[in-house]
């Protein structure tokens, strides 16, 4: 399954075993990588039954405004292609992951594609001779700005997001909670539903955590006419 451990390490560097102690480190952290990928995607699913079941009107109206795009129709490929549904399902449910934590990692992503549908203000007064400079130099600078900044902020939100703290996931069959588990808001979230709903229960959640962090960022009304 996906969440299948990699082999247990060898005696030490002095090993016979065909893995290496720096094998066993690089699986180390990209099963660390799937546990929070996991935790992240379980938390947000539980956040949509808990908006199916709390507010179904405006579960309805969200997803009827989602599904056309191709933003959605993307995640929905990318879900099945992944098989996150397996990762999800494999073993009991993990620990519910902060809002603060989601909304940290999703804040860089959110700001370029801020930046990037943006609409660039008017070129006025020119000076003559100057346009390629224009047309090429401040491009050139922002893509190196831009791309130094974001494998920096990119760097240091992996690191916060995927830090240590998050539980491994245990082999066992999959089984919802004994107890209600609540997100630190206090509120009562429900378990994931594998299926159908699995994928829109991603969708709501990420719009119920990511709203406030993405209406920051929805583009200004335009000036009303003189």
């Amino acid at each position: 399954m996906t969440t299948t451990p990699p082999p247990p390490p060898s005696a030490g560097p002095t090993g016979t075993g065909p893995l290496t102690p720096t094998d066993h480190r690089a699986f180390a952290f990209l099963g660390h990588v799937n546990s929070s990928l996991r935790q992240c995607l379980c938390t947000l699913a539980r956040h949509g039954v808990a908006l199916r079941r709390d507010a179904p009107e405006r579960a309805r109206l969200l997803l009827d405004t989602v599904r056309p795009w191709p933003l959605y129709k993307g995640g929905q490929f990318l879900f099945d292609l992944m098989e996150w549904e397996d990762l999800m399902v494999d073993g009991d449910p993990p620990p519910v992951m902060s809002t603060e934590r989601i909304v940290a990692a999703c804040t860089l992503p959110v700001r370029l594609a801020a930046a990037a549908t943006e609409e660039a203000p008017a070129v006025t007064k020119l000076v003559p001779g100057q346009r390629t400079t224009a047309a090429l130099g401040l491009p050139l600078s922002l893509l190196t700005t831009t791309a130094r900044s974001t494998l920096l902020s990119a760097a240091q939100d992996l690191t916060d997001l995927l830090g240590p703290g998050a539980d491994p996931d245990d082999d066992a069959g999959y089984a919802t909670d004994p107890e209600p588990v609540t997100d630190d808001t206090g509120a009562e979230l429900p378990p994931l539903e594998a299926g159908f709903y699995l994928y829109e229960d991603i969708a709501l959640g990420a719009l119920s955590v990511l709203g406030p962090l993405l209406a920051d960022h929805a583009p200004t009304d335009p000036a009303p006419p003189a």
